[in-house]
């Protein structure tokens, strides 16, 4: 189901509280959120953190199919333990929220290489995916120009080379950043599609600047895509929010016509 999703991100953590947000989420006409797990949305991480986004969500009649990874260490080879103990509280939040992803920032790490990024994160995975298909959640890398993973050809190079059970995370920010034709970006990640980040072409609010939706959008239906649309930006206007999720309403439009 293409469930729209609202993001807290740059903008909206730290100005508002966690209940405040899902307030503002809810009366904009979304169906859901993502759950980013770090301090800035969860605290300290605690069971009583969790449980209480859960009840807000809960009594908001938000569903959360996106969970953020939250601390991007997964590429760093020296803290894979870190890594893996950090998964086990998000594989928990996602198993909590019923998650369909856990959402992965393949970030690039201070002073190491590129193949040694990309070998690292692919050994956390390793270990992580057959967690996550006990209890049918997959794992979505986000690809972003200058990271181990720049784009998506790269990113479904990764997931053809590895031969790992994961798929992509396709923001049309990082999108329209690397230049490339919409529609052949999505027939060309077609079943390694996992959701879509849906923003501004200059990272403002979805629908500014030159991104081609429409174009996207029949890429999109031809591949049959189902996952969340997640609006993630960089909220301003409080206002915002709403336009936002009306917009990401009619890109739905686009894609199921």
């Amino acid at each position: 189901m293409l469930t729209i999703c609202y993001d807290p991100y740059s903008g909206t953590l730290g100005r508002f509280t966690r209940a405040e947000i899902f307030g503002l989420v809810t009366e904009a006409g979304y169906e859901g959120i993502n759950i980013p797990v770090n301090s800035a949305f969860l605290g300290e991480l605690s069971t009583a953190e969790i449980e209480d986004a859960m009840k807000l969500a809960d009594q908001h009649n938000l569903v959360a199919p996106t969970i953020g990874f939250g601390n991007h260490i997964l590429t760093t080879p020296t803290q894979k333990d870190e890594a893996l103990q950090h998964f086990e509280i998000v594989l928990d939040v996602a198993r909590q929220f019923d998650a369909a992803f856990i959402g992965v920032w393949v970030n690039p790490s201070a002073d190491v290489s590129r193949q040694d990024s990309l070998d690292a994160l692919a050994d956390n995975l390793s270990q992580m995916i057959p967690a996550c298909q006990e209890h049918d959640i997959k794992i979505a890398l986000e690809f972003e120009k200058g990271c181990p993973l720049d784009n998506y050809r790269e990113g479904v190079e990764f997931i053809s080379d590895t031969g790992l059970s994961v798929y992509l995370t396709c923001d049309t920010y990082h999108l329209n950043n690397d230049g490339g034709d919409p529609h052949a970006a999505a027939l060309a990640m077609k079943e390694c599609l996992g959701d879509v980040h849906v923003s501004g072409s200059n990272r403002g609010e979805p629908g500014g600047g030159v991104f081609d939706f429409e174009t996207f959008a029949k890429g999109l239906k031809q591949i049959n895509f189902s996952g969340p649309l997640v609006v993630q930006y960089k909220m301003e206007d409080v206002a915002s929010i709403k336009r936002s999720c009306e917009f990401t309403q009619k890109f739905r439009e686009m894609i199921q016509s």
